[in-house]
């Protein structure tokens, strides 16, 4: 059963989907499921929330302020704020009464995995962790393989559009097709698009600027309950090699697991979706 709930972060009312087991005998365990770049709660997720629902756990997926049904600014993506938004999910999913409320799981896949793995790092409420397909890095991920000239003038770019920001209250945005220009997430955003308008936000070009200051590695250092990585062998939107990378950096017990073939949108669907959640799955039976 799915129901449709909100709640309030930081002032701003946000929407989202309560996914309830069928025949629940009393509280359910509960995940968390953090969305990726730009990412709304009726696109790619679904699919997980229904198969952790299947299998007795409730699932609330949600979209963050600025996006999808939520309150906020249009587009606007600061890691920060999208920390906050999941960590008062966690508030509000402990008040309901489907729910346990010592027993909460996070998983979050590509840019929502480096924020569950930065909530994980702060919230003591939280038991285990699952990302997936997501970085180690933000500043090889927007910076990697340039050379010295490319580099400058990203970041120069990105110095002129800030400042034009902050002295005249002019933002360059764009749509998140033009921001991530792998020719997979083109592909995916350039369809979904046309099917769900609303993710046809525009995302100010600064944001790039709080990307590349975004270092998972980082915070998953700090993360003190059981993680479990799960990466895609052919992934181009986030290599695998960062997943190599997030996995050392991060603290035992931890599991990583790479799933052939698969790349980054193809984890949603199929017989990937069913490798991935099937992991995720063992890992919140064990820990959660």
């Amino acid at each position: 059963m799915r129901k449709d709930i909100s709640f309030y972060s930081e002032g701003k009312k946000l929407a989202g989907h309560l996914y309830i087991p069928d025949n629940a005998a009393g509280p359910c365990k509960t995940v968390v499921l953090c969305h990726g770049f730009a990412g709304i709660k009726e696109i790619l997720l679904p699919g997980y929330a229904e198969a952790y629902a299947k299998e007795g756990y409730a699932s609330l997926v949600f979209d963050y302020r600025g996006f999808g049904e939520s309150e906020g600014d249009r587009g606007r993506l600061v890691p920060a704020e999208q920390v906050a938004d999941i960590r008062n999910a966690i508030t509000y999913i402990r008040t309901c009464p489907e729910v346990s409320r010592d027993h909460i799981a996070l998983w979050g896949s590509s840019f929502g995995a480096a924020n569950a793995i930065h909530a994980a790092a702060v919230d003591e409420r939280v038991q285990c962790v699952v990302a997936q397909i997501t970085y180690a890095s933000g500043e090889r991920m927007v910076l990697g393989g340039q050379d010295a000239a490319g580099r400058a003038k990203v970041l120069s770019t990105i110095e002129k559009v800030w400042e034009r920001a902050v002295t005249t209250n002019k933002v360059m945005a764009l749509t998140p097709d033009q921001i991530l220009t792998d020719d997979d997430s083109k592909t995916f955003y350039g369809n979904a698009m046309k099917q769900y308008p609303l993710l046809a936000v525009k995302i100010p070009l600064f944001t790039l600027k709080h990307i590349i200051e975004y270092k998972p590695e980082d915070a998953i250092r700090r993360v003190r309950v059981p993680v479990c990585i799960i990466g895609a062998e052919n992934d181009i939107v986030c290599p695998v090699s960062e997943t190599h990378a997030l996995f050392a950096a991060a603290n035992e017990p931890k599991e990583m697991s790479i799933i052939p073939k698969a790349r980054h949108f193809s984890v949603y669907e199929g017989e990937h979706l069913a490798a991935s959640s099937g992991t995720a799955l063992a890992w919140f039976n064990r820990y959660c």
